[in-house]
C-alpha cells in the first residue's frame, strides 16, 4: 500500500467526521433556536395574561402592619366623627 492511499484514508475519516460534527452543531443550533422561540412566545403571550389582585387577609399579620392599620382606621374614625 502506498504512502498515497494512506493519505486519501486519513482525509476520507476526516471529511466524514468533520461533517458529522457540522450537522450534530447545526441539530443543536436549531434545538436552541427552537428553545428561544418557545421562550420568547410564552413571554409574550403572557404579557397579556391579567391577574386579578385577590382580596385575602393574611392569617397572621406583622406588628408594625397592625399598627398602620390601626393609625389608617383611627385616622379614618375621626375624619368620620368630623363630617358628622
Amino acid at each position: 500500500m502506498s504512502l498515497s492511499h494512506w493519505f486519501r484514508h486519513w482525509r476520507r475519516r476526516w471529511s466524514i467526521r468533520f461533517l458529522g460534527v457540522v450537522v450534530a452543531l447545526c441539530l443543536l443550533a436549531a434545538l436552541a433556536t427552537f428553545g428561544v422561540l418557545s421562550l420568547l412566545t410564552s413571554v409574550g403571550s403572557a404579557k397579556h395574561t391579567r391577574y386579578e389582585p385577590v382580596d385575602v387577609p393574611p392569617l397572621e399579620v406583622s406588628p408594625s402592619h397592625q399598627k398602620e392599620r390601626d393609625e389608617y382606621e383611627r385616622r379614618e374614625r375621626v375624619l368620620t366623627d368630623k363630617s358628622q
